[in-house]
């Protein structure tokens, strides 16, 4: 009979049962090393889709300009180790939204597999949506200041046609529509580039809203002003029986503007014949004769005749 070696069978149970157990401590590392994970991220850029069918629609969108999302990812930690906010796509389908206010939902994905979105918040955003309306308006130019001491502003072109194009909800805030010029440093004549902007009733810029032209050049005269004593002319066919020296004007002087080679000249200002018979009759209303291309500073000063009082001996 054949003897049994009991010494080889127990070494090859040994190792039949430490090949079990490598199997068996395997199965649990890897287990144990790619358990189940999660990661949140903060302010995802949610991208809006289906402008340009708004725009066909002549439709706008009010609010929200811009939107993000928090994001809960779950994934098995293998997967989770390489995952960043890159991946992450979150988006909106605003194609077929009509004027008003929507609650549209947000889909939010990951660009790997194996990468679950648990939790979107919020999963929904209110949108407010508008019609885009186009007004053709007068834009009014406005002189902001004075030039320096001497100097005044010549005659202006105060309105230009422009046109203003937004949102009803912006559109219909409108009070005016400006381009204003700064004249304080202004010393001679000059062509601007002047900015015009819409306005709301309290005076601040409509951003919203946009204005074509965006600007517009004014010519912007800088003439030089000068007082001067005014002079008394009467009409020799009414002056009988009249002392006219006993008459004198008020105010007795005026104060002109124009070219500066124009102005230099001019010691006085003459005024148009005075009638004594429309004098008798009480209108002492006097008008100037004004040389070409010089103004008054002041148009709405009224020149009136009046009798100086009589020295009592």
């Amino acid at each position: 009979m054949k003897k049994i070696n009991f010494k080889n069978d127990r070494s090859l149970m040994i190792k039949i049962t430490s090949l079990i157990f490598a199997i068996i401590l395997w199965s649990y590392v890897k287990s144990e090393a790619n358990f189940i994970t999660s990661t949140n991220f903060k302010n995802i850029e949610v991208t809006y889709e289906g402008l340009s069918n708004l725009k066909e629609k002549n439709l706008t969108i009010i609010s929200p300009k811009e939107s993000t999302v928090d994001v809960k990812l779950q994934g098995y930690n293998s997967y989770m180790r390489n995952v960043t906010r890159d991946g992450i796509v979150a988006k909106v389908d605003l194609a077929k939204l009509s004027e008003g206010e929507h609650s549209v939902p947000v889909n939010v994905s990951y660009i790997d597999l194996g990468i679950s979105v648990v939790n979107t918040s919020p999963r929904r955003i209110p949108f407010k949506i508008d019609k885009v309306l186009d007004e053709k308006v007068k834009a009014n130019i406005v002189i902001k200041n004075k030039p320096q001491r001497g100097l005044s502003v010549g005659e202006i072109d105060k309105t230009v046609n422009v046109e203003v194009k937004g949102a009803s909800t912006y559109i219909n805030k409108i009070d005016k529509v400006e381009a204003h010029i700064d004249v304080t440093d202004m010393t001679e004549t000059s062509t601007v580039d002047a900015e015009i902007f819409a306005y709301d009733d309290s005076g601040k810029i409509i951003k919203e809203v946009t204005v074509t032209p965006a600007t517009v050049k004014i010519d912007v005269p800088i003439l030089k002003s000068k007082t001067v004593p005014i002079k008394l002319v009467y009409n020799e066919n009414t002056t009988e029986n009249i002392v006219t020296n006993d008459f004198s004007i008020e105010p007795a002087s005026v104060t002109i503007r124009g070219n500066s080679d124009v102005i230099d000249s001019i010691k006085f200002i003459e005024t148009r014949p005075i009638n004594f018979n429309d004098v008798k009759r009480g209108d002492d209303q006097v008008k100037l004769n004004l040389p070409d291309k010089v103004t008054l500073v002041d148009e709405n000063i009224n020149f009136r005749l009046k009798q100086k009082p009589k020295e009592v001996e």
